[in-house]
């Protein structure tokens, strides 16, 4: 059983009134660095202990219905292969594999949804297996420098997102945690996109006090790395001070 979370255009829908705003702007922000049209997040939960599967996705409402209707979830290779796999899966749709995925590529760019669908799995704990998914015009396929950047941004931006939303909905024991004011700061701005040396010249820090401070709130956050301790602080609602909301 899947809960499915909607937000067409990146608009909160009437039906979703208690969508996560945090969620919703960590996909806003996947779409602006990754020069994506839409953002999904696909999870697959596959022990107990945990409160439910879910969808996330921000496609138009016409698309969302066509591709809900037609249950295209079964042939989109993307999401089929994505959830299974531990790299990125690309789906140019002007090149389908068969007749299903041509009738889901075709309506993909009758819609304006794309010419590419990339698929990037986070698999969470042994039992969480999730792919999300960036629907966009650049091709991926070309300059093998420019589509390295892109997926590079595209599994950062992944990872952002899968432990944005499996911590909020499919998790029972948030992290408890204690940061310092400028260990919350640092994470604020590395969710801007700021490197460790621009962080230090805006909080007037070295860059090796900022990577200390990086360091110690990611293990005061159980967090394997960068893009997973931003995750869990807007999770965790820790950026409310600041004036953005992330």
């Amino acid at each position: 059983m899947y809960r499915v979370l909607v937000a067409p255009d990146f608009v909160i829908a009437p039906s979703n009134p208690d969508f996560p705003p945090a969620i919703l702007e960590a996909m806003k922000t996947a779409r602006d660095e990754t020069g994506s049209n839409f953002i999904s997040f696909w999870a697959r939960v596959a022990a107990g202990g945990l409160a439910s599967n879910i969808i996330v996705t921000t496609y138009p409402a016409k698309w969302l219905e066509r591709y809900t209707e037609r249950n295209y979830a079964h042939v989109d290779p993307v999401i089929i292969r994505g959830l299974e796999s531990v790299g990125a899966v690309i789906f140019d749709h002007r090149h389908p594999a068969n007749a299903e995925e041509a009738e889901l590529a075709d309506g993909a760019i009758e819609h304006d949804i794309g010419f590419y669908t990339i698929g990037m799995p986070v698999h969470i704990g042994p039992n969480i297996r999730s792919v999300t998914t960036f629907s966009t015009d650049i091709d991926v396929t070309g300059s093998q420098d420019e589509a390295a950047g892109i997926l590079a941004r595209c599994r950062e931006h992944a990872n952002i997102i899968a432990l944005t939303v499996t911590e909020r909905f499919l998790r029972n024991d948030p992290p408890k945690v204690n940061l310092t004011d400028r260990e919350i700061e640092v994470l604020y701005w590395g969710a801007q996109g700021k490197t460790d040396k621009e962080i230090g010249e805006l909080m007037k820090l070295s860059r090796w006090t900022i990577v200390a401070h990086m360091q110690s709130a990611k293990s005061k956050l159980h967090a394997a790395n960068k893009a997973a301790a931003i995750a869990r602080a807007l999770e965790l609602n820790l950026f409310e001070r600041y004036d953005h909301k992330l």
